[in-house]
This record gives C-alpha cells, structure tokens and sequence, in this order.
C-alpha cells in the first residue's frame, strides 16, 4: 500500500494584515456585491491565492502538468467571483501595490484586459486553478466551477518591475 502525503494548503491570510483583510472585505461587500460576509472573505482569500499563485507562475515555461500545450495563452486569469475581489484590491492602490512589491520582490501584478478563445473557453479559468493547486493555495471550488472569466474581456494577471 502507498501513502500519499499531501502538504498542508498554504494560508492565504497570512498574506495580509488582518485590517487590510477586513478593509477588502468591506470595500467588497459595501462597493461591489451584496453578499454575507463569509462569502465575501472567502472571495477574498480566493483572490489572494490567484495573486500569489500569479506571482510564482511563469507563462512563458509553466510547471509541468499546468498546460497542455505551450504554445498557446497560458496566462493565469481570475474568474468572474474573483475579478470583483480584485478590482476592490485595485482600488486600494498603494495597499494594492505595497502587496505586489512584497510578495514579488518588486513586481507588481499588473490587471491586463484581453480576449482569446482560452478565456473564453474556459481553459485559462481551468489553468489558474491547477496552478493554484501546484503551489499549494487552497482551491475553492464555488468561485472557479463555472469556468468564465471577467466581464466581455478578461483581465489576466502580468507582472512588469515597479
């Protein structure tokens, strides 16, 4: 018999402070949706996790068992849940980019509108969420089962130098 030891799901709060969690989760809640406040703090923990895992993947050679094929849009992209997390952080700019420099190391993650087939199709959404389970963030299915993205085009995560 073989014993598969999975590593424990990072903790995606770990990567803010708890004020500037409460403040997204507000902006959220007063600004943008109308929804209980567990879900917006699990919107929010799902947009953390899509940054951090944003931060460390590399579209250009992605880990081995993300994409199918290399040659095409391998970008990670938010759902349409958790592009409206994202556009709450966005809005907080020097919070937003304080984040960036930290978890990149001088990089921000930049919120680039485009529009392909691998958006939507789905196949971005479906690459963003074995990415995330690559490197260890926790998948919450609700927000990524219905496979779209943002609005008509979607805003992918690219980093670029602060």
């Amino acid at each position: 018999m073989t014993l598969t030891v999975q590593a424990p799901a990072r903790d995606p709060r770990e990567l803010i402070s708890p004020d500037l969690f409460d403040r997204l989760v507000g902006r959220l809640r007063d600004e943008y949706l109308y929804v209980a406040r567990f879900y917006a703090e699990s919107m929010v923990e799902q947009m953390l996790c899509f940054l951090a895992a944003t931060a460390e993947y590399n579209p250009s050679s992605p880990p081995e068992g993300i994409v199918r094929d290399a040659e095409e849009f391998n970008h990670l992209t938010p759902s349409k849940e958790i592009d409206d997390a994202l556009h709450a952080f966005l809005d907080l700019t020097a919070d937003y980019r304080e984040f960036c420099k930290k978890l990149t190391g001088d990089r921000f993650i930049d919120h680039v509108p485009v529009s392909n087939s691998s958006i939507t199709s789905g196949r971005s959404v479906a690459i963003t969420v074995r990415a995330m389970r690559h490197y260890g963030w926790p998948v919450d299915d609700r927000f990524w089962e219905s496979g779209t993205s943002c609005c008509s085009d979607i805003c992918q995560g690219r980093l670029t130098r602060l």
